[in-house]
């Protein structure tokens, strides 16, 4: 959680979030929660209008090709 707490108090607020074609928040979660955070009433967004095809559908983590490196902190 600690970690969690050091992204929302580091986040970029002039960086919209990404929203899916149906609102779902896709990047952007410490975004909003630091906007509330500070009292914000509204957020910058942009949304897709069609959503790409995933490059992985259910697999695990670790199973995926990223490095350990992109989870550190």
């Amino acid at each position: 959680m600690l970690q969690h707490m050091q992204l929302i108090e580091e986040c970029d607020l002039s960086y919209p979030i990404i929203l899916d074609s149906a609102g779902r928040v896709m990047g952007g979660m410490h975004r909003i929660c630091r906007a509330i955070r500070e009292g914000h009433t509204s957020i910058d967004a942009k949304q897709f209008v069609h959503d790409s095809t995933p490059d992985f559908i259910n697999c695990e983590p670790e199973d995926l090709p990223y490095t350990d490196a992109l989870f550190d902190l």
